[in-house]
């Protein structure tokens, strides 16, 4: 007998024998849910054993692992562990390393997740196979493979991916890349996940059969970048364009990104407004960050006219957002619409930023700054800013400093664009202010004040400051004001009192009917900016309010006193010096940092009073009448000695009894440097506020209260101010306002100015002596006025039989809206989810004639404008408009909208478009027709544009647009 010394080794060999010789097929149903294979290496991934159970075969691969021979490398190809599960069966072939998994099939590898209704691993090629199966019952494929890749996603009909070398093989695939997809009938993909498509279509339709692609023979597509074609057109509703090209680009946005830096195509066309054919809007898109992104864009025309403009979003979610844009523009025109024969140097500044309140500090800034005849060449004629006279900006920052002490600064430019000038079609004389300013304050403290507080009267004294500096700019000649003094001047300085060449410029202006230029205003032009920046003036005031304690008269008066400290600071004074040969006034300046001082005592006195008148007809019960009177008082007692100079040889103008003060700030702003100004000043002011309201009953008994309040008038205004100490016309201008809510439909807003002074019938005779300096000679001459006009005097006008008060200005305005009740616009939420959405929302907040809402089924806007200026009793401008702005949804893809108006002074309809909306599903389509635009050169225009919503496809549209201009 022979004894084996080591049975086990015979027993194993014999055991791999039998499995070499004869192949094991396990096949397991009812097989958990759930299969894990940890530190995954399919070479040693055989069942050890298993176990047979009714019509199953369960297999435990916990006991141990059965090893290939050595032949074959054993380590591991793959670096994490591969999860896969199936619904209904599970197949394992243990001689070929191979698992089929049946039913809702999943397999997971690290960021790699595979779903289908079949799933095929080959641990020996590290490859999975996918596909879908066939329900005969629906007739159709289901569970076709959903394979995910990182941030990819890719529906398939069938893909064969190895997990070694990131390869695959994919058949119909359709894969979303940025706003588009892709689909195609073959695909490779390589490991750096770009894909090469054969067949593809590419399309920003998301519909099963899509209303337009790009349909090419072969695109890549580089992985979160780009998308690259071969020859390709366009095919709308599958019926193929002749639109082709020979090869294609599209950048790919990345997720929380702006977009891609790229090109940006132009726009090409006619425009009717003489610069000829064009190309613009073509530029290069700059994708900075995710926070920021910019773009350069420019245009030419085909009459010598181009332009250049820079453009940039951001936004800081939770902290700010915004936009900024600069223009510049050289206009050269042939037509009728600018008889100019010099080219234009237009430009336009638009800064938008808004931010979200927090902490101590805010920034925020509003900024609309462009040249006079910008909006009418360089604007669409549908654009609002068209038809725009006026523009206003401004920049504010804030910063508090603990309790009690805060900062600020500002940037404010106002501008009117001026009358329109039928000679050029141009608005011309326009006027820009631009003031810069910074403020500190000191919050009122009470230093008096006990601890718990006991309601003595001296608690109620309170002391604060206030400090603030303003630079001011604008394109109004900057003169020395040095007229009406008696004197002869001699100086270098540009004059106020020089007029006889302004003279002669009335009067030329006046022969070439060039009515609408003002010869002391400087055109807002790109040329002209250092000149106006020359006009620069700096001022700065500070003010110590004092507050006395206040204190009620018979009961219901309000009294409250008040002591203030203030004064002036300068940076330069003026210098006058007698030159007794000449006998004359010699003024030059002199720089350096010098302050005045004035101390103002101040009372107010005010009211409010009520009475009800009960009617008790029909609904209506009663109205109630609420009236609050005011009066305020302020004196300012002479303290000028310290910065006035006293000139002996000559006498006031307006008191012959006194010798000259004048002051050495004259003409240069703040208190002391007004032309009026007389050491003393004192104020009288008032107002009355009234307002009216309805007590009616409530239309049901089921109402929560049994009246309810309706308001006839909200505000009914009247004020004015009287100075005892000024030289002449010593009360103000009368100002009456109202304002109101008509059965909460209807906005009516109402405002005049009355001047209580009379005018003179004839002309004043010029008086005074001023000096030329370029002549060398004294000439009579006085004040500049304009000699066509008639002059305002100072007597009341009902002391010369002209009535109570001239009306000076009347505005008057209505407005209404109409729409269903249930129709409210969803408000935009503040907080986008992308950079590009919430740029996207800030445009249409700024600008929402500009957008379509098919929410709503119809709106209509009425308003309407009435002004009259009085410049003399019988000269006058009166403007009148009536606008309509309205829109329809036919049906819920069709809409239709109306903006029209007419101006009764020119005796013309407005501006007016009419525009066909219909929403295309993945197209938008947009028709518009201008009949005319509103002024003397009647612009005929329409356009017609049909472009896909996506924005990285946003060239690919069809426009037409055409105009013609007829002089009426």
């Amino acid at each position: 007998m022979i004894k084996l010394k080591n049975p086990y080794f015979i027993i194993r060999n014999l055991v791999c024998c039998l499995i070499a010789l004869f192949p094991l097929v396990v096949h397991g149903q009812q097989q958990p849910a759930r299969r894990t294979v940890p530190a995954f290496n399919p070479r040693s991934a055989t069942p050890s054993s298993a176990t047979v159970t009714g019509n199953s075969v369960v297999v435990d691969t916990t006991r141990g692992t059965v090893s290939r021979p050595d032949s074959v490398d054993s380590g591991s190809n793959l670096q994490t562990t591969v999860n896969y599960s199936a619904k209904d069966s599970t197949l394992f072939d243990a001689t070929g390393q191979i698992v089929e998994l049946f039913g809702d099939a999943k397999v997971d590898y690290g960021d790699i997740h595979l779903t289908a209704a079949y799933i095929k691993l080959n641990w020996t090629t590290n490859e999975v196979f996918a596909k879908g199966r066939y329900d005969s019952t629906a007739k159709k494929m289901v569970g076709l493979p959903i394979f995910q890749d990182g941030s990819g996603r890719y529906d398939t009909q069938e893909i064969r991916f190895n997990f070694k070398t990131k390869k695959g093989f994919i058949k119909g695939v359709i894969t979303a890349q940025g706003e588009g997809n892709v689909r195609g009938k073959t695909v490779k993909k390589d490991a750096e996940d770009n894909l090469y498509i054969r067949n593809a279509i590419y399309t920003t339709c998301n519909l099963t059969t899509p209303h337009f692609h790009i349909n090419a023979s072969k695109i890549k597509v580089v992985h979160n970048k780009q998308l690259i074609s071969g020859p390709f057109n366009l095919v709308i509703n599958d019926i193929p364009t002749p639109l082709a090209l020979p090869f294609g680009f599209f950048p790919i946005p990345k997720k929380n990104e702006i977009g891609t830096s790229g090109l940006i195509f132009p726009q090409y066309g006619e425009e009717p407004n003489g610069r000829g054919f064009y190309l613009r809007d073509g530029g290069y898109y700059f994708a900075i960050s995710q926070y920021i992104s910019m773009s350069l864009r420019g245009q030419i025309y085909s009459n010598g006219s181009w332009g250049l403009g820079l453009s940039s979003e951001y936004l800081k979610r939770y902290r700010f957002g915004g936009n900024f844009a600069l223009s510049y523009a050289r206009n050269r025109t042939t037509s009728l619409v600018d008889t100019a024969t010099k080219p234009r140097n237009d430009f336009s500044i638009i800064w938008s930023h808004s931010p979200r309140p927090r902490g101590n500090s805010q920034f925020s800034a509003n900024v609309n700054v462009s040249s006079n005849s910008y909006n009418q060449l360089n604007t669409s004629l549908t654009s609002g800013r068209y038809v725009s006279n006026a523009a206003n900006s401004g920049v504010n920052y804030s910063h508090k400093f603990g309790q009690y002490v805060t900062s600020s600064a500002n940037i404010n430019v106002s501008q009117n664009f001026g009358k329109y000038n039928p000679v050029t079609n141009l608005r011309e004389s326009g006027q820009t202010n631009i003031s810069s300013g910074f403020n500190l304050g000191v919050a009122q403290i009470a230093p008096f004040a006990l601890k718990g507080g006991t309601g003595r009267w001296f608690e109620s004294f309170r002391l604060g400051m206030d400090f603030n500096a303003q630079a001011t700019v604008n394109n109004t000649l900057r003169t020395v004001d040095i007229t009406n003094l008696g004197f002869p001047v001699v100086t270098s300085l540009t004059i106020r009192g020089d007029t006889l060449q302004r003279l002669r410029d009335s009067l030329a202006a006046v022969a070439n009917q060039e009515i609408y230029t003002n010869s002391n205003l400087i055109p807002m032009t790109v040329e002209n900016l250092p000149t106006i920046l020359k006009n620069a003036q700096v001022q700065s005031r500070y003010s110590i309010p004092i507050s006395l304690p206040n204190f009620k008269l018979a009961r219901y008066l309000n009294f409250t006193p008040g002591v203030s400290l203030s004064g002036d600071v300068y940076t330069k004074s003026l210098r006058y010096t007698y030159l007794p040969d000449r006998k004359a006034v010699k003024v030059d300046t002199a720089s350096g940092i010098s302050a005045t001082y004035f101390l103002s005592f101040s009372a107010s006195m005010n009211t409010r009073a009520y009475g009800t008148f009960f009617i008790r007809a029909g609904r209506l019960e009663a109205i109630r009448h609420t009236i609050a009177p005011s009066i305020s008082f302020s004196y300012t007692p002479d303290l000028s000695s310290a910065f006035t100079t006293t000139l002996t040889q000559f006498r006031d103008p307006y008191d012959t009894t006194k010798v000259l003060k004048i002051s050495r700030y004259r003409g240069l702003g703040g208190t002391a440097g007004a032309s009026s100004f007389t050491g003393r000043a004192a104020s009288i002011s008032y107002s009355i506020v009234n307002q009216l309201e309805m007590k009616v009953r409530a239309r049901s008994d089921s109402a929560k209260e049994e009246f309810e309040k309706v308001s006839l008038f909200d505000n009914i205004s009247l004020s004015g101010s009287y100075n005892p100490y000024a030289p002449q016309f010593k009360f103000s201008q009368v100002n009456f306002s109202a304002n109101t809510q008509i059965l909460k439909k209807v906005s009516f807003n109402f405002s005049a100015v009355f001047d209580p002074y009379a005018f003179s019938d004839t002309v004043s005779t010029p008086t005074g002596v001023y000096y030329v300096p370029d002549q060398s000679t004294l000439y009579q001459t006085g004040p500049y006025v304009n000699n066509f006009r008639i002059n305002k005097i100072d007597k009341l006008a009902i002391t010369q039989g002209q009535g109570l008060a001239h009306l000076q200005n009347l505005n008057f305005y209505l407005s209404t809206q109409f729409a269903p009740k249930d129709s409210k616009k969803p408000k935009v939420a503040p907080n986008a989810k992308t950079p590009t959405d919430a740029a996207e929302l800030r445009h249409m907040n700024r600008n929402p004639e500009d957008y379509v809402d098919f929410n709503i089924p119809w709106t209509v806007n009425l308003s309407y404008t009435f002004s009259l200026t009085k410049f003399t009793p019988i000269e006058s401008q009166i403007l009148q408009t009536l606008q309509v702005t309205g829109d329809l949804s036919l049906t819920p893809k069709w809409k239709v909208s109306l903006q029209t108006g007419f101006d009764f002074s020119a005796k013309a309809p407005s501006l007016t478009t009419i525009t066909l909306h219909r929403d295309l599903h993945c197209w938008d389509m947009n028709f518009s027709y201008t009949p005319f635009s509103g002024n003397r050169y009647r612009s005929n225009f329409y356009s017609f544009d049909l472009r896909v919503k996506s924005a990285i496809l946003q060239d690919l549209k069809l426009s037409r647009r055409r105009g013609t201009s007829i002089n009426y």
